[in-house]
């Protein structure tokens, strides 16, 4: 199974907040972009982790292991921003 795609892509199509009132504050509208992005990163590395595991060609295992490690690496990045 070939992944296609940059993790922009990925937000893009799983990151659309889905509108629950139309005057959302600023805050709420950072809240859902901001839990839209962490989703968008989540499913992005599931889906390389499950490319992984159907890989046979080294150079391409070594390649989503980089991947993975670096959205992995976004996300603990975007969790601590956010808590500070």
């Amino acid at each position: 199974m070939v992944l296609g795609g940059t993790t922009a892509e990925y937000d893009r199509k799983f990151a659309t907040p889905v509108v629950t009132h139309i005057n959302q504050t600023d805050e709420e509208q950072s809240a859902l972009e901001y839990n839209a992005h962490i989703e968008a990163l989540e499913t992005l590395a599931t889906d390389l982790r499950n490319c992984l595991e159907h890989a046979t060609d080294e150079k391409y295992k070594r390649y989503l292991a980089v991947k993975i490690d670096r959205t992995n690496q976004r996300l603990a990045q975007l969790r601590t921003e956010e808590q500070a």
